[in-house]
């Protein structure tokens, strides 16, 4: 069986704009990922790796749960039903939509990692943590190696 080869696909301001614009409209990644013409781990792997986009896809997604809750808000005004339909056509039942902005408060209170993504460690902060954790196993070491003496 012939290995499928794969297609490089650059990111572009028109990508990006496009998956930043999808996802604040509907806070789903996959979905704004395939019609931005990518896949869903390169999506991720550009957010590790650019802090400028991983707070704009923070900010999408807060602009994202805003929207849900403000048409959730006029779908009960209204008395709509169990099921509402979103901007686009999109339909969710109101128990989902109810639960997905009880996670994302959960999220932003910090009950549940959310919000901008972990920063990359730049080397310096990382070359001083070693550094710490070494010096911390060297006293260790001379600590037992003195006690093994004193006995």
């Amino acid at each position: 069986m012939e290995k499928k080869r794969r297609r490089w696909v650059r990111w572009t301001k028109t990508r990006r704009a496009t998956f930043l614009d999808h996802l604040a409209g509907t806070c789903n990644v996959k979905e704004a990922a395939a019609l931005a013409g990518m896949t869903p781990p390169s999506v991720y792997h550009l957010r590790r790796r650019d802090e400028d986009f991983a707070e704009e896809w923070h900010k999408a997604l807060l602009v994202g749960y805003e929207m849900l809750e403000t048409e959730l808000l006029g779908h009960v005004l209204a008395g709509g039903g169990d099921v509402m339909e979103r901007a686009g056509g999109r339909k969710i039942s109101v128990d989902t939509a109810i639960r997905l902005l009880g996670l994302h408060r959960a999220s932003l209170q910090g009950k549940k990692r959310s919000g901008p993504p972990l920063r990359r460690a730049l080397p310096e902060d990382t070359d001083a943590a070693i550094l710490k954790k070494l010096a911390a196993i060297d006293r260790a070491r001379a600590r037992a190696a003195e006690e093994k003496n004193a006995q």
